[in-house]
């Protein structure tokens, strides 16, 4: 292949020289150190591209991001170069672009196919399953011990165990030093495995294990891979390190990127001297300095370069940083006011002013600047609150609301300060005890729902609360049955009449109710069994008391963000970037906050070297970086605030150091006059930016697009989850059994017998319990068998599979107009004796129940939809053309009337046809479109049921998707998607 730098220039790419030299830089071990906004996603996008140019194949490449949605943003820049470097821009799919976590969590399914039907645990998730098994894992005995709440307990046994695996710390050294303590973690460690639940620091630790010693099994998996990338490389701990040295002594090269000034991570672990001593480690490396500020004006950039200079002097690395333009307006204000009324007062006026001021794009383009465009970051959000008062924000948000300006808080519990989440959750709570009296429901419906939700329809409000008594509150003596909070949910908002109300405040009320079954989707998954009232109330609690065990109610991932101000801690904005940006409350002793060593539970002799190393504790230097954060996020607004006379306090508060620091720096364009505004302000019409994450990424999210816009904006838009079914995850270990078949048995067909086996071993459903009378199988052991009886058929009816043929899960992505749409294909190869592909075949496995009698044609569009996409990007990826395309169907009788396997038209035009619906969905969801297209059969199957009103609504567009080809029904080879076949 030709060396890219002879067919590229910097200029042919839009590139920096700087960027472009990091780019074809072809050393082993490279640092590139990016200042803020400097284009370093870019960069490294269009390196990877340098490298397939070269002929690296894709599945070589591995890149670290720090989030998953900066791994969609750099899959889409990568998408980009490739094409721009004539590339196909399906290679993406073979590469690894995502987080650290999810790479292990992949490489352990690699290993072992077990490890794919465990359950990933969040933060948020780790500290349910705590909660959920708080007496069997003793931690009870661990609170009696520290005389700790239950809910500190959850939260700082959760951090001693994510930082015990982060430290890489013997259990067994722990438990020497601290016997109630070492305890819980091993209980925990052990029951997280017998549950199949994983979170991301023990996903971590167990593939950094198997790297130092040398296991077989994950050389094996890494056998392809010869590139690594870290973005974010100032925020890797201590076992995230380990992992990158023990893949980079597997591979080829390591790239890392990143910017030591903001490294805000140290107080969890994220340790800022990886970046800063690179070259120490690796003293023949490059280093490559990404110095051109792409984002801030070159005001906000010299006045932030200067500030963490004179913070940090030598214990940082200098970028000299410069601006690339200072755009069509710009205004800097460092500001002090008498009270902090007064101050909240100002910044609602002048977000006010500046609604509408025209804004020039950095790609021309113009647009007035809307709420979205504007961030109010603070050091604390909730600050306050934990002395009983009220929370920092108080002020700054009634001054919103008074002049009429939305906003979204980016913080803990922040969904429980607005009225309907609060209201439904406390609707809830009447079931705590049996046998809640009538008049008082009443009484708790006219004072706090009717207010709230006007439509609300007391009768069927009382049924609910009669109903629900029933199930929760069994006699104990009685057939347990489990209960799921999610269907009580729903239920409550249909007697709300949420579907038929509309809320002021439309969008937002929808979401946050949608957060809220974000929430009861986790308790759900996470909760062994709700089947008692000790269990509901245990549910209860958890829910009154969401702030301070530390669930963090903004990680619910929602599709797009209200047009809506955001008021966040700098934390929750690290990589984001805004048009205007507030840092308010910067007074002393609250930004910087107050030095603070480590708190927490493991014994100090056990970390003693990474608190030497300042890890795990708050101090100047960590506090420096964050405000250089926050300065960054700026890019032609920024206006620093404080005031002296704050609430419930009697003591005057000053500036902060940081403040006065600005102030020092005697900068004639940083204004404090209160009245000072531009005198080229211009007005246009408010327009928000297009939101990058409001993009579908993936063929799950399109399929209910395709089926009824309606349930994509549930889904997808406001957060809303279906409750989690008895036999949740079945289908999931029946595909673990097979995958680990195959990989047990790659190149000679198992038996009947020796399949069944696997499947048993293997088999697990989390909220289903093995039967405890030996003689008498329950439901556990019904669904068992089933599996055994699938996997076993499929082998003995398929053995041809097996013989000189591989299974492989293989990821794709698909460009559809600006999106890049995520997806994985089941795979058969057939190869030769040096292992050579033969032959692709794309088969999907499905263990969904088949429908009786008379196959419906609408059965197979979705399946068809997603073979064809699967073997378009097989084609690609493998570069050979997929034989057949067909899905499995594993409990279909496998008659000559209904087989097992059905082939799936993989034609040219049927994949046409498939990608097309594809991108006609995907525009149609950028431009905000989403009807209802109800009909009797869609919507009594629908997950939101009781919660949309079901009127039919026309699309905005004329355009009508081409019909998608399926496999002959009833005389039928292709129908239309069934957001129009099936409307009524």
């Amino acid at each position: 292949m030709p060396l890219f730098r002879d067919t590229y220039s910097a200029i042919d790419l839009s590139l920096t020289d700087d960027q472009y030299n990091a780019v074809i830089d072809d050393t082993n071990e490279i640092l590139c150190l990016a200042c803020a906004g400097s284009g370093k996603s870019r960069t490294l996008s269009f390196r990877i591209a340098r490298l397939i140019h070269e002929g690296a194949k894709p599945e070589s490449v591995i890149a670290f991001t720090f989030t998953e949605k900066a791994a969609e943003s750099i899959k889409r820049r990568v998408a980009s170069a490739l094409e721009k470097a004539g590339l196909p821009v399906a290679l993406v799919g073979a590469m690894y672009i995502g987080t650290i976590h999810a790479f292990c969590q992949n490489l352990l399914g690699s290993m072992n196919a077990k490890y794919r039907q465990y359950e990933v645990l969040d933060e948020n998730r780790l500290k349910l399953f705590l909660l959920s098994r708080y007496y069997e894992l003793g931690l009870n005995i661990l609170a009696d011990t520290r005389n700790a709440r239950m809910f500190q307990t959850i939260a700082e046994v959760s951090n001693a165990w994510k930082m015990a695996n982060d430290e890489m710390l013997s259990l067994d050294e722990i438990e020497l030093e601290d016997v109630s303590l070492g305890s819980c973690l091993k209980n925990i460690g052990n029951r997280l495995n017998s549950d199949q639940y994983i979170d991301f620091s023990l996903m971590i630790r167990l593939v950094v294990e198997a790297l130092e010693n040398n296991n077989p099994e994950i050389n094996a998996a890494l056998e392809n891979a010869m590139h690594l990338m870290v973005d974010e490389y100032q925020d890797v701990n201590i076992s995230q390190e380990r992992l990158i040295r023990g893949l980079y002594s597997r591979l080829n090269s390591l790239f890392v990127v990143g910017d030591d000034d903001q490294s805000i991570y140290g107080w969890r672990g994220a340790d800022v001297r990886n970046i800063i001593d690179f070259d120490q480690r690796y003293p023949n490396c490059s280093t490559h300095t990404l110095s051109t500020n792409f984002r801030s004006t070159s005001t906000i950039v010299s006045t932030s370069d200067r500030f963490i200079q004179l913070e940090l002097s030598t214990a940082r690395i200098d970028k000299a940083p410069v601006s690339n333009s200072d755009g069509n307006i710009q205004h800097f204000g460092n500001l002090w006011f008498d009270t902090k009324q007064d101050e909240a007062e100002w910044i609602a006026n002048r977000i006010n002013q500046l609604l509408g001021t025209k804004y020039i794009e950095t790609d021309g383009s113009e647009r007035g600047l809307s709420k979205s465009d504007i961030a109010i970051l603070m050091r604390s959000v909730q600050g306050g609150t934990r002395n009983g008062g009220a929370p920092y924000h108080r002020e700054y948000t009634n001054a919103l609301t008074d002049a009429d300006i939305n906003y979204l808080i980016e913080a803990e519990g922040s969904i429980f300060e607005r009225l309907h989440a609060r209201t439904l959750r406390d609707s809830m709570g009447l079931l705590r005890s049996p046998g809640y009296p009538r008049r008082e429901a009443i009484n708790f419906f006219n004072s706090n729902i009717l207010p709230v939700f006007p439509n609300a329809d007391l009768n069927r409000f009382l049924e609910i609360l009669a109903d629900w008594n029933n199930q929760i509150h069994r006699p104990i003596g009685g057939a347990r049955r489990k209960v799921y909070p999610q269907l009580l949910v729903h239920e409550l908002l249909e007697a709300f009449r949420v579907s038929t109300t509309q809320f002021q405040n439309q969008e937002q009320v929808m979401r946050d109710l949608g957060v809220f079954s974000g929430i009861i989707l986790d308790v759900e998954k996470v909760f062994v069994s709700i089947d008692t009232g000790h269990r509901y109330q245990s549910v209860l609690n958890f829910l009154e008391n969401v702030a301070e065990s530390g669930y963090d109610t903004t990680q619910v991932e929602l599709m797009s963000r209200p047009d809506a101000v955001t008021i966040s801690t700098v934390h929750k904005m690290k990589g984001l970037e805004f048009p205007v940006v507030f840092i308010i409350d910067v007074v002393n002793r609250r930004f910087p906050g107050d030095n603070r060593g480590y708190r927490g539970w493991l014994p100090i002799n056990l970390i003693q070297n990474a608190l030497n190393r300042g890890l795990y504790q708050s101090n100047n230097s960590g506090e420096a970086r964050l405000f250089y954060t926050a300065l960054t996020r700026a890019e032609r607004f920024l206006y620093i605030t404080g005031s002296k006379i704050q609430p419930g306090l009697t003591t005057e508060k000053r500036p902060s150091p940081y403040k006065l620091r600005i102030q020092g720096l005697n900068n004639p364009a940083i204004v404090t006059d209160l009245n000072n505004l531009p005198d080229n302000i211009e007005r246009v019409e408010q327009r928000p930016r297009i939101d990058e994450e409001s993009m579908p990424t993936s063929f799950t999210e399109i399929k209910d697009y395709l089926e009824c816009p309606m349930k994509y904006k549930f889904r997808k838009i406001y957060g809303y989850s279906p409750a989690v079914p008895e036999l949740f995850g079945y289908g999931l270990t029946t595909h673990t059994a097979i995958n680990r078949t195959h990989q047990l048995f790659s190149n000679t067909a198992p038996t009947r017998e020796e399949a069944e086996e696997i499947a048993e071993d293997v088999f697990h459903l989390k909220h289903v319990f093995p039967s405890r009378d030996p003689e008498r199988e329950g439901p556990y052991e019904r669904a068992r068998n089933a599996s055994k009886l699938l996997v076993g058929n499929y082998a003995e009816g398929y053995p041809e599979d097996f013989v000189q043929s591989r299974s492989l899960e293989q990821r794709f992505e698909l460009k559809a107009d600006k999106a890049l749409i995520t997806g994985s294909i089941d795979l058969l190869l057939r190869e030769d004796n040096d292992g050579n592909i033969l032959e692709a075949r794309v088969i999907d496995f499905k263990s969904m129940d088949f429908p009786e009698g008379q196959l419906n044609p609408f059965f197979w569009i979705n399946l068809s939809l997603q073979v064809q996409l699967y073997a378009y990007a097989a084609d690609i990826v493998l570069g050979e053309n997929a034989k057949t395309g067909s899905v499995h169907l594993l409990k279909a009788p496998n008659t000559e009337e209904v087989p097992n396997r059905v082939n799936v038209p993989i034609t040219d035009e049927a994949i046409e046809s498939a990608i097309q619906n594809i991108e006609w969905a995907v525009n149609r969801i950028l431009d905000g479109e989403f009807p209802m297209r109800p009909s009797n059969g869609k919507c009594e199957e629908c997950d939101f049921r009781k919660i949309c009103s079901k009127q039919k609504q026309e699309f905005n567009s004329t355009e009508v998707p081409s019909p998608i080809h399926i496999p002959e029904t009833n005389g039928t080879t292709r129908i239309g998607v069934r957001s129009f076949s099936d409307v009524e």
